[in-house]
């Protein structure tokens, strides 16, 4: 629509509407949104650019707007000047996860489906109209914010465990090429592990979960990153329960926590069988990071068969989503949007 004609659309609505008109033209714009999700969230992203005036590649804030482009983007350019600019053009997406990605009409639609956990072939299938490769692409495009979405500390009573998945190269075709990944033969979905126990062929990833919510996640190369993962995350006073791994009791001391460290009982077959005494109230444990990991294996190992080890922190990301409150498909387009790369990606 022309500008000159919308903006006539715009004072009518504003002079001539009665109350009931207004309400149902809430509805008709809400529906035209929720059809359009992807551009109108380009468009609202849009509008917080052209307030903020902010360049993403250098950070100056002598910004301008500068034409649009072939698909009616709005385009800005950091001017150069004697304290600073790049001089270089840009628009919303650019130094987002969805920098250069097409067709935002369909991102509404794909955002739906990633909320079902509908596979690949399943999202080909649906009719959206993109392929197998481009639905995976936008999978990690939209999942590289969420897993960048954690609090900065968890307080108060904190249970921290690890759990561990089995090294993956989900799609790698490195064995095929003669190039494998690592010095074993290819394993199947599923299949167990060469070593019996704990070995390099577990990916150990840290929860940190606290009772108000907070959840802190992080992949480990070994078991010996925990204090580094947690190092400034634990908040003062807290009570951290582990099991008696040191690492955690270091952790607890240098931010000036108490450690609890939490044994597993201790039963012969014959005690199980009876049962046990009920848990007292209050009592501390490690119940809730043990359901925790529970619900996360069901969803990676099951709901999605496996991932590959090199994207298991996107995966880890979408399962926090999906748990957040009051969560919305809309929402893994807009914390995309709003997600800020470093310069160099």
């Amino acid at each position: 629509m022309d500008a000159k004609l919308f903006d006539r659309l715009k004072m009518a609505l504003a002079t001539e509407l009665s109350a009931e008109q207004c309400v149902e033209l809430e509805e008709v714009v809400k529906r035209l949104a929720g059809r359009r999700l992807g551009e109108a969230a380009v468009a609202r992203h849009t509008q917080e650019v052209a307030a903020a005036r902010h360049c993403p590649r250098c950070g100056h804030h002598d910004v301008v707007k500068h034409g649009k482009d072939a698909a009616g983007h709005q385009r800005f350019r950091c001017r150069r000047g004697p304290d600073g600019g790049c001089g270089r053009s840009f628009n919303a997406m650019t130094g987002t996860p969805f920098a250069r990605m097409r067709m935002p009409e369909k991102w509404g639609a794909y955002a739906r489906l990633m909320e079902e956990h509908v596979s690949l072939d399943d999202v080909v299938a649906s009719g959206i109209g993109i392929s197998r490769h481009t639905a995976w692409r936008w999978r990690h495009r939209m999942l590289r914010a969420q897993a960048a979405i954690q609090p900065d500390q968890v307080a108060g009573v904190i249970e921290a465990d690890e759990t561990f998945f089995r090294t993956a190269y989900k799609g790698t075709r490195g064995w095929k090429r003669g190039a494998p990944p690592e010095n074993r033969p290819p394993r199947y979905r599923g299949g167990p592990a060469l070593d019996v126990g704990l070995s390099g062929e577990q990916v150990p990833v840290l929860t940190a979960l606290d009772s108000a919510g907070g959840v802190i996640e992080e992949v480990l190369r070994s078991r010996a990153g925990i204090a580094a993962a947690l190092n400034g995350r634990v908040a003062e006073g807290s009570v951290v329960c582990s099991d008696g791994l040191k690492a955690y009791v270091d952790v607890a001391k240098r931010h000036g926590s108490e450690h609890l460290c939490i044994a597993p009982p201790r039963k012969d077959w014959l005690a199980k069988a009876k049962g046990g005494k009920p848990r007292k109230k209050g009592r501390l444990g490690l119940g809730h990071v043990n359901a925790h990991h529970e619900r996360l294996k069901t969803f990676i190992n099951r709901e999605l068969r496996g991932v590959s080890t090199r994207y298991l922190h996107h995966y880890l990301g979408w399962a926090r989503a999906m748990r957040r409150p009051g969560f919305r498909p809309e929402q893994l387009i807009d914390e995309a949007l709003r997600h800020c790369l470093p310069p160099d990606c």
